[in-house]
């Protein structure tokens, strides 16, 4: 056996085929890690906009349960408002109908036959 032999040996476990397997293998564990390492960084970016949105989301919905609150308020007040205007108006209404006045005649008596015209004149003193 010569040296080039041993250096060298024939068949399918030879050194440099199992480093260039080996560096083959290398390669694409990089690369299935490189396209690993770019999904993560997309999944990351995906996960921080949902929970933005979702926080946007809760302000949204805490802003919204306040403004129907108010809404519920501000209708009560309109309906208190509302119904004091139509008890005011109601009752003005009844004070601005005309009166019904008969025309009759008013006696008119001399002023010296007045019982206003001196105490004297008033019945029982």
């Amino acid at each position: 056996m010569s040296l080039l032999g041993i250096a060298r040996p024939l068949g399918l476990h030879r050194a440099v085929d199992e480093v260039r397997r080996l560096r083959e293998a290398l390669a694409e564990a990089t690369a299935r890690y490189a396209d690993l390492s770019r999904r993560f960084a997309e999944a990351t970016t995906a996960r921080d906009a949902a929970n933005a949105k979702a926080s946007h989301l809760r302000d949204a919905h805490i802003r919204a349960a306040e403004a129907t609150r108010r809404l519920q308020a501000q209708t009560a007040e309109l309906r208190e408002l509302r119904a004091f205007y139509a008890n005011a108006t109601r009752v003005g209404d009844l004070r601005t109908h005309p009166a019904v006045v008969e025309t009759q005649p008013i006696p008119v008596v001399p002023l010296h036959l007045s019982p206003l015209a001196s105490p004297s004149h008033i019945p029982g003193i």
